[in-house]
């Protein structure tokens, strides 16, 4: 099992749970979605995130979790990290 199918497994493991994604835009900007997976891809997945009472649909690659880009954290305690 390579690290891209690791990280689908997790991703997979977390689908439909409430969770917050922290992202890493780089040049030390990160921005925290609260929201769940939704759907799941070959290459990327789905995100719903909660922003001011709406839903916004983002994607995001696998790759992403894989190089740390992208960290997810439960969404009641963000000091656990589950898939860094």
């Amino acid at each position: 099992m390579n690290k891209i199918d690791v990280a689908k497994k997790r991703a997979e493991l977390l689908q439909g749970i409430e969770v917050k994604l922290e992202v890493n835009e780089g040049r030390n900007r990160f921005v925290c979605y609260e929201g769940k997976i939704k759907d799941l891809y070959p290459y990327v997945f789905t995100f719903v995130a909660f922003l001011y009472g709406k839903e916004r649909l983002l994607s995001f690659s696998y790759v992403d979790l894989m190089t740390k880009r992208i960290k997810i954290f439960p969404a009641s305690e963000k000091s656990q990290n589950v898939l860094s």
